[in-house]
């Protein structure tokens, strides 16, 4: 017999009509949209799950997808969108010595007003962490730390990520993560910091097609559809 808390809500229905703030739609210049063909397919996508706006992040990361705002904003004059999606681009900024060249240069595209989207590696944080953050609120910048639920090395060391509140970060939950997408370890996180209200922010962080159709699917236990539904709100209210 199936109790109160062992009941599931659809994910689309909760998030329909939330800006998505994270995602890589946009064509041949990083890991995501391969071609202008697939970004528009993407869009679509996203149509008929009720996203109306997108703010399309491609990565902005020294060596590897050295994009700056002239190659972000010739990808996103190449799309013919006839999804009515309103969208406009910005970067997921790594946290690198790239990254503090564009600073200083004032060469960063921010997701609306002062906010940037900052993610670090996957194997090991910036030994100066804090202090490129500094550097970013220096400037007048909110940073928000994208899909901080991925950072393995802090599962363990959960004081870190109230550490980033305390300091005036913002954290983005990544959609996948409420699933076993990237992992067991990374859902529980998840989960854990939705319960203490840690994140701000929501986004897909989609790449493909693929990532939009699992989302589709998502269901979650009813127990976190309140903070779930929090979290597309605000999103909705700051980015909207």
């Amino acid at each position: 017999m199936f109790g109160l808390f062992n009941k599931k809500e659809s994910f689309i229905d909760i998030w329909s009509g939330t800006p998505d703030i994270h995602c890589h739609v946009l064509p041949g210049i990083d890991d995501g949209a391969k071609d202008t063909t697939t970004s528009e397919l993407l869009l679509k996508k996203y149509a008929s799950l009720g996203c109306k706006k997108i703010i399309a992040t491609p990565h902005t990361m020294g060596g590897i997808y050295d994009n700056t705002p002239e190659t972000i904003l010739n990808a996103r004059k190449s799309i013919v969108d006839t999804s009515g999606i309103e969208l406009s681009c910005s970067s997921e900024y790594m946290l690198d010595d790239n990254f503090d060249k564009l600073l200083k240069k004032n060469k960063i595209i921010p997701l609306k007003d002062k906010y940037l989207l900052v993610e670090m590696s996957f194997f090991q944080p910036p030994e100066n962490l804090f202090e490129q953050l500094f550097k970013i609120s220096t400037k007048g910048y909110t940073s928000i730390m994208a899909h901080p639920e991925r950072y393995a090395y802090y599962h363990q060391n959960f004081k870190k990520y109230r550490d980033f509140k305390a300091k005036g970060i913002k954290l983005q939950l990544n959609v996948l993560s409420l699933t076993s997408h990237y992992g067991e370890s990374v859902k529980q996180t998840t989960y854990k910091l939705l319960e203490e209200g840690l994140y701000d922010f929501i986004g897909t962080d989609t790449h493909k097609i693929e990532h939009l159709e699992k989302i589709e699917k998502i269901t979650i236990p009813k127990k976190y559809a309140p903070a779930l539904s929090k979290l597309c709100l605000t999103t909705q209210q700051v980015f909207s």
